[in-house]
């Protein structure tokens, strides 16, 4: 069964009648999205992470989704957030735990990592196998059915982002801020088999036209954020562009700059937004949104999520105040702003798309 017709028996189920339709008569429309699931992390030690449903097609938002369903609280810091397999998957940093729910949004299995685990960040999944990265400097491999930890291998201190290609994980390894390496995973027999040295705290990792991009963010003092492509072959990397924040989609790697002048009261921050080709290896300074009217505000928030729907293209940038509910803007895949709202929570960071 599609995720579509999933999500739609779940809003449903909430007898949301406002939020869509609970009709299959619209699956012919192959080039709207049925459904949105927004993770806001929540503040810290605040224990109110929680999702937010949002439907492309009506407007409709459903805020704490987890909650409505399974009558608790999702837990503290959600981290990460990722489907596979008709599953949702999430990180709760915070709390320690790792959740799976049904393609309606109920929880089917939790787990809490062990102090010795340390507390979980990012994940992966390939092959009925979840990967997360641990910051006790370890991935663990999980089987996805029941959620039981198979595996562990070391890599580097506090790992964060990790991403999969051609049967290898790479790994950024942000070491506390000090860290320089990128670990390579065979996952054949789930051994680390390569380190390349990056810029000083890696910490986003993606893929792109076969490629792996990291972005490590310095020492928020002489060395820059730093936009780098990996040579996997000889383990160096190449230096393209200063930015903070990156999300991909197809050849394309989605990108800000954000800098804060803070030796003003209120400190002012300014935001570019550009792009770079993996395929073609070009980058282009222009904007890909359009700032202007409601949207104009990006050019000074804070930026918490950048992504883009797989299925139209359509880009969705989070924002907070880190205190007060997050705002949402959506674009079309042209970068004109069709709507922004609040997104149910605190610090929106993360979201996966219902086909």
């Amino acid at each position: 069964m599609k995720f579509r017709s999933l999500f739609l028996s779940a809003l449903c189920l909430l007898s949301v009648s406002c939020f869509i339709s609970c009709s299959d008569d619209d699956d012919d429309d192959d080039d709207i999205t049925s459904g949105i699931l927004i993770l806001n992390e929540g503040s810290y030690q605040g224990n109110n992470a929680s999702s937010t449903a949002y439907n492309p097609k009506t407007g409709g938002i459903t805020a704490d989704l987890y909650y409505a369903l399974n009558d608790k609280k999702l837990g503290d810091a959600g981290q990460d957030m990722i489907t596979y397999g008709n599953r949702v998957y999430i990180t709760v940093y915070g709390s320690s735990r790792l959740v799976k729910l049904d393609s309606l949004g109920r929880e089917l299995k939790a787990i809490t990592f062990s102090p010795a685990d340390g507390q979980p960040r990012y994940m992966a999944a390939e092959d009925g196998k979840l990967y997360v990265t641990l910051w006790s400097g370890q991935v663990a491999r999980i089987d996805t059915t029941d959620l039981t930890i198979e595996k562990y291998v070391t890599v580097g201190a506090n790992p964060e982002q990790i991403v999969e290609e051609n049967d290898k994980l790479y790994v950024a390894n942000s070491g506390y801020g000090a860290g320089t390496t990128v670990s390579v995973i065979n996952l054949g027999i789930f051994t680390v088999e390569k380190i390349i040295t990056v810029v000083q705290n890696p910490n986003l990792i993606v893929e792109a036209a076969g490629d792996i991009y990291v972005l490590s963010y310095g020492n928020y003092g002489d060395i820059p954020y730093a936009l780098q492509r990996l040579n996997v072959a000889n383990g160096t990397c190449d230096n393209i562009a200063v930015a903070t924040k990156m999300t991909a989609h197809g050849d394309i790697i989605y990108l800000v700059n954000s800098v804060t002048d803070w030796s003003v009261k209120p400190y002012v921050t300014t935001n570019n937004f550009f792009t770079y080709n993996a395929k073609t290896r070009k980058l282009n300074e222009n904007s890909f949104l359009t700032l202007t009217g409601d949207a104009e505000s990006l050019k000074t928030e804070s930026i918490m999520m950048m992504e883009i729907d797989p299925y139209t293209g359509d880009i969705y940038i989070g924002t907070s105040d880190y205190t007060n509910t997050g705002d949402v803007y959506r674009f079309s895949r042209n970068g004109k702003l069709i709507k922004k709202f609040g997104s149910g929570g605190i610090s929106p960071n993360n979201a996966v798309f219902f086909e």
